[in-house]
């Protein structure tokens, strides 16, 4: 079990390293001590699972830097200009979220970037003309964000012109750029634009991501589960509904569960038995501490934030970077507010 957690360290070990605070950075012995809390026989099981997991998807910051830089030079190509320099200065970094957000810090490392990668100075992005917008965050998990952020943005004027018309005219261009984005979500977001904003809007911009995740979240399949799952199923079925006749649209139907044979060959986790083993372990443990700290919060939910108009276990999204572990992550890897009675691996900047 040592040599595992010292693996795992080796992937995680400059999750918010530069802060200077001891009790929010990875450590072998935070690593044990989050562990210790599954049962003895699933241990080596889910270390050997999580080291595969954060392999694939722990974005550690050289990662993104790389990612960056990489990122204009293919906006360059793409959008035909002869420079990175030349495209800078004809274009513009959206910033649309408030302080403390996750896009704020992206923004800042990707000033560095152009000063290092490019010798540009970010304050000189757009100083030729404005025309290709770029919108940069760190993960897409529900959407709510960039779908608010987005609207917002499509109504406002520039001499009297609104941002919507002048993409529907081919003015300017909209360029979406994220590490990791959870596809189902940013699809169904995409409909939402269909239809509250136009019908063509998915033509209006480009989207660019180190990950598109599709089927490698954490969703259960229908078993033989303890009773106090299905239980907790129930309830949150019975929430969900109660919240759309408060809000007077139609339930959305259950999505508490795959079907078994949805995935062929699982290429993301070792194997599609052991997949089954550990979303089972992380369903039962997320539930165990709701039932411990007794959450009232419908959209806490033990694989992940979820919505509470959503029948599900949550999000189940599995992403990581060296800033921040999203709240659509199962509880068990962030949800500190549980503490005693439960420390998460990563001690996470909101729990909002």
């Amino acid at each position: 079990m040592e040599t595992l957690i010292q693996e795992i360290y080796q992937i995680l070990k400059d999750y918010r390293s530069e802060e200077g605070i001891a009790n929010v950075r990875i450590t072998p012995e935070r690593i044990k001590l989050w562990i210790l809390q599954f049962e003895e026989n699933d241990r080596i099981f889910l270390l050997n699972e999580l080291k595969n997991v954060f392999q694939k998807r722990y974005c550690s910051k050289s990662m993104a830097l790389s990612f960056l830089k990489n990122i204009i030079v293919k906006l360059s190509e793409d959008l035909n200009y002869a420079s990175s320099t030349e495209f800078l200065d004809n274009a513009h970094c959206l910033d649309l979220q408030a302080e403390g957000k996750s896009q704020k810090k992206m923004i800042e490392l990707l000033a560095l970037v152009l000063k290092k990668e490019f010798n540009y100075e970010i304050a000189n992005i757009g100083n030729n003309t404005k025309k290709h917008y770029i919108y940069i965050d760190d993960v897409l998990c529900t959407g709510n964000t960039f779908y608010n952020n987005i609207k917002d943005w499509l109504d406002i004027e520039e001499n009297g012109i609104k941002m919507l018309q002048r993409l529907r005219a081919n003015e300017v261009s909209l360029k979406v750029v994220f590490i990791f984005i959870v596809s189902k979500n940013y699809e169904k977001k995409l409909g939402q634009f269909y239809h509250n904003i136009d019908k063509n809007f998915r033509n209006m911009l480009k989207t660019y991501a180190i990950h598109c995740i599709d089927a490698e979240v954490l969703q259960p399949i229908r078993g033989s589960h303890p009773d106090f799952v299905l239980n907790y199923e129930a309830k949150v079925t019975e929430q969900a509904d109660n919240h759309a006749k408060d809000k007077n649209f139609n339930p959305y139907t259950s999505e508490f569960y795959r079907t078994e044979n949805s995935i062929i060959i699982d290429k993301f986790f070792t194997s599609n038995e052991n997949r089954i083993r550990f979303e089972n372990i992380l369903l039962k443990k997320g539930i165990e501490i709701l039932d411990r700290v007794n959450v009232r919060r419908p959209n806490f939910r033990p694989l992940g934030y979820s919505l509470p108009s959503r029948k599900d276990f949550g999000s189940g999204a599995l992403l990581f970077t060296w800033r921040n572990v999203p709240n659509n992550t199962p509880l068990t890897f962030w949800y500190s507010s549980a503490a005693p009675a439960f420390s998460p691996l990563f001690v996470n900047m909101r729990q909002n």
